[in-house]
């Protein structure tokens, strides 16, 4: 595997794949995908590589959707906290750069396309909507938790500058 692609199935493990309690026996066993529940034959699925005693794959319809998601994501994520006038637009409200605007359209399509709800501010709760998705004024965060890091959104202006205290 290439280095990209060791980061994909890296960031599917922590932001993707369901806690092995949320799946069923087939999907633990891997014999049936991790998100859409379609039977796998032996060698027929993507395996996950979760971890020893845990054999989760996925069909080959969800997987290129799934590594969209976090791909996007982290392009995204990425760019706006390299770009200054990206980090400038984010703590006044305005919508990202020139070309943060289709890494942000990408990542709304790979949600969509992998059945994700809309995207909800870590710091005021509420959802980003379909409006403020279109016309760019959210922004990806990742920060770290106890034991591994987690994903999530922010409105851009004052839920940035509340975001920032997380």
């Amino acid at each position: 595997m290439s280095a990209t692609e060791d980061q994909d199935l890296t960031d599917l493990q922590f932001f993707e794949i369901p806690h092995m309690r949320q799946l069923t026996t087939e999907q633990n066993l891997g014999a049936a995908c991790v998100w859409c529940t379609a039977p796998l034959a032996p060698a027929t699925g993507i395996n996950l590589h979760a971890g020893i005693g845990w054999a989760p794959h996925s069909c080959p319809t969800c997987y290129p959707i799934r590594t969209a998601v976090v791909t996007t994501y982290r392009d995204l994520h990425t760019h706006w906290t390299s770009c200054e006038p990206c980090e400038d637009a984010a703590l006044t409200g305005d919508p990202l750069c020139a070309t943060a605007a289709p890494q942000q359209a990408a990542l709304v399509r790979a949600r969509t396309a992998a059945d994700k709800p809309p995207p909800t501010c870590i710091a005021c709760h509420d959802p980003i909507t379909e409006h403020e998705q279109n016309t760019g004024t959210f922004v990806p965060l990742i920060w770290m938790g106890y034991s591994s890091p987690h994903r999530g959104f922010l409105h851009t202006g004052p839920c940035m500058w509340h975001g920032a205290t997380l």
